[in-house]
């Protein structure tokens, strides 16, 4: 499968999406004109970072949430939403109202962390909620390639990749990932992902090692 990482700068701007929509479809249909063994045999797979747009703002909310400061959380998440619902807009079109109501989801499950109150290490709550933003961003992304035609599958990462509990720094756990890795990725077609999350067996949120990042990306290599 080929990997292709799409950074937080790139998660910005409908130019930026445009250029890397344009440049897969076109090497897709050089590919297939002069190779039996393109990637869309193998399939493709879009590992997408969390927007730079809202990046240090998650870290932001998850600081004033665990500092006791649930209103000031709960306003800066919402400036959150509002960067995003923008980007939204910037963006899509006739896929914006799916996009929306899968964002939806996402945000309540940081709305409903926000107004709980700490009783674990901050590590754990900084998952939790910066997590999100690559669920997020590869959303956006996932459902702008479906208004380009680009028949694609989106992959909730922390369903299929198992992770520590160290926060902040998970491992992988490996032989359960890869099982899931081949179970949930199908050959052939186009995928859209996270980069650099997982999730515990617990289904708690787990930001990923560089080591685990690299692994991930070795591993869809040879799906």
């Amino acid at each position: 499968m080929q990997v292709h990482q799409i950074s937080a700068q790139q998660i910005q701007s409908k130019e930026a999406f445009l250029k890397i929509a344009a440049a897969y479809i076109a090497s897709g249909t050089s590919a297939v004109s002069n190779s039996s063994t393109s990637h869309h045999v193998s399939g493709t797979c879009f590992l997408v970072e969390t927007p730079a747009l809202i990046d240090a703002s998650l870290s932001e909310v998850s600081s004033a949430f665990f500092d006791g400061n649930k209103e000031i959380a709960l306003q800066l998440f919402e400036a959150v939403k509002n960067n995003v619902f923008a980007l939204v807009d910037g963006i899509l079109v006739d896929q914006k109202a799916a996009c929306i109501s899968r964002l939806g989801d996402l945000f309540t499950e940081i709305e409903w962390l926000l107004h709980d109150k700490p009783v674990r290490a901050f590590p754990y709550y900084k998952d939790q909620i910066v997590c999100t933003g690559a669920v997020l961003g590869s959303a956006l992304f996932y459902h702008f390639l479906l208004e380009q035609a680009v028949d694609a599958v989106f992959v909730d990462s922390r369903d299929c990749i198992v992770t520590s509990d160290d926060f902040g720094r998970a491992s992988i756990h490996e032989p359960i990932t890869r099982s899931r890795i081949q179970q949930t990725f199908i050959p052939g077609r186009t995928h859209v992902t996270q980069a650099g999350i997982g999730a515990t067996d617990q289904n708690e949120n787990a930001r990923l090692t560089t080591d685990g990042s690299n692994w991930l990306a070795a591993t869809l290599t040879d799906v």
